[in-house]
């Protein structure tokens, strides 16, 4: 049982998954990453977990997201749990890595050839020049085509060291195509079908853990857990996201064993259970992915305790630790 839980929020500055008018179908069901946000931060703060939330910046931002990543793992302690969940795009690279992305550029062959038109013709006739005092016009047409700007990258090769190597329990979980490795889609669209992958079967070549252990015997006796979605719904309405945050604000645990006494605790894998049935009774694509990162051998537990009724955020000089050496930490 943990004393204190940190959780950190992790997407993009910019990206696409906005309002339904932007990439939802028509007609169809959707949820932005905003209002997905909304909802983990009430659900883990209900539970008493301190929530962080952390946008990735459009530049630099592989230094700035390794650098907030340390900044958190500074929240380490033996008694403690740390919550790493990334949402958002995600694709294969060549080496068949892992990779986080901040948007896509549109498929839309004829939305493109308007956009290279306009584009085009407002650079030759200067109708948006910023310099020469036209910056409405400049403004609007930055806006009607933001989905066209370069597409930022962090690879996870970059962070893993960061993240396996902290002195403390962690559950990674990363909401975004080929989280799953090869089993995912390589496009990284977030929208798509996919197929359940049971946990015992589930080889994340993309991440190549099997490659990689932290560089200390110190760092190595923590435990680190994954939950992965190997594949995506066009609504997010009821996905991974959804239905973890609906086990965590209704699960309640069975009376203990009349023996033992012992309570009962939530556990990943036990929740990782508890929403693939809830997945699977609804139809949902989406499946979610639970495997034991570190150590190898032998099988570890990670429970995820219910600290509403006590302190919850846990000791002052702790979060105090979280917030050093800059960068822009929001929370609510």
């Amino acid at each position: 049982q943990y004393r204190q839980v940190y959780v950190l929020i992790l997407t993009w500055s910019f990206h696409d998954l906005k309002e339904a008018s932007y990439t939802a179908p028509t007609g169809g069901k959707y949820t932005s990453l905003e209002d997905e946000t909304k909802r983990l931060r009430g659900t883990f703060e209900r539970r008493g977990y301190s929530v962080y939330e952390f946008d990735i910046p459009m530049q630099r931002s592989t230094e700035s997201l390794r650098q907030q990543l340390k900044n958190f793992c500074l929240l380490a302690r033996d008694d403690t749990l740390l919550i790493v969940y990334y949402h958002g795009h995600g694709s294969l690279d060549d080496d068949n890595e892992l990779m986080f992305s901040s948007h896509e550029h549109p498929a839309n062959v004829a939305l493109s050839k308007t956009a290279a038109a306009e584009l085009y013709e407002a650079m030759i006739t200067g109708e948006a020049c910023h310099a020469h005092g036209r910056s409405t016009q400049y403004r609007e047409l930055v806006k009607k085509y933001e989905r066209y700007r370069p597409v930022s990258t962090v690879e996870w090769e970059a962070i893993r060291p960061i993240v396996l190597s902290a002195s403390s329990d962690m559950l990674l979980i990363l909401d975004c195509c080929a989280a799953g490795g090869a089993t995912a889609t390589a496009s990284g669209r977030r929208a798509g079908g996919g197929s359940s992958i049971a946990s015992s079967t589930f080889s994340p070549s993309s991440l190549h853990f099997t490659n990689w252990k932290p560089p200390t015997p110190a760092q190595r006796k923590y435990t680190k857990h994954l939950f992965a979605a190997c594949g995506f719904e066009s609504s997010t309405t009821d996905d991974m996201t959804a239905a973890m945050c609906h086990v965590l604000d209704t699960w309640t645990p069975p009376p203990s064993p009349p023996r033992t006494q012992l309570p009962y605790w939530l556990t990943t894998k036990r929740l990782h259970q508890i929403m693939e049935d809830r997945l699977r009774r609804n139809s949902v694509g989406s499946q979610p992915i639970f495997r034991q990162l570190l150590p190898v051998d032998p099988e570890k537990y990670i429970t995820l305790p219910d600290l509403s009724a006590g302190a919850g955020a846990g000791p002052d000089a702790g979060m105090s630790r979280g917030r050093r050496g800059g960068g822009s930490w929001r929370r609510g």
